[in-house]
């Protein structure tokens, strides 16, 4: 079973003034913006706090001394054999095993020292996935909020960070 670190998420703030400072300062690329979610090439990415707060914390983030400011990011095909074994391991789960609203299966969970864990499936996974269950590019780039030509490029088995 292959699970590949693919870097850090922060929650930040204020997405502009984070994105302008990571683009301008450090001269990272985006990759792909969706406004509340920044992916850079390279793997980092991201998120803002109030997002954060109220899809994965339903409102209820602890304030800024108790509240995660960092995520770290694992993808994987065996999704479901890495939720079995963190809750083996007596994980502590913010969340089970549960497909987010853009369709990809994760499952968030802390290591032992605190930390905020995700893994889940690949996006180009998410998109043959809902492919073979009869989607079609256009309604995979809907439900997913992937823009077409990064569906379309899954579809033909290239792979787009």
């Amino acid at each position: 079973m292959e699970i590949a670190f693919r870097g850090p998420v922060l929650f930040v703030r204020d997405m502009e003034r984070a994105k302008e400072f990571y683009v301008n300062v450090l001269g990272q690329e985006v990759g792909l913006d969706l406004g509340v979610n920044v992916g850079f090439v390279g793997g980092f990415a991201l998120w803002e706090r109030g997002y954060v707060n109220d899809f994965l914390f339903e409102g209820k983030m602890p304030g800024d001394e108790g509240a995660p400011r960092v995520e770290i990011y694992f993808e994987t095909t065996a999704v479901r054999e890495v939720a079995r074994r963190a809750e083996e391991a007596g994980a502590r789960f913010l969340h089970p095993l549960t497909a987010q609203p853009w369709a990809q299966l994760a499952v968030r969970f802390y290591d032992p020292d605190g930390h905020l864990v995700e893994v889940a499936e690949p996006m180009d996974a998410v998109v043959l996935r809902l492919s073979d269950e009869g989607l079609s590019a256009d309604e995979i780039a809907e439900r997913t909020l992937l823009p077409m030509p990064v569906v379309e490029a899954f579809l033909r088995g290239e792979c787009c960070d």
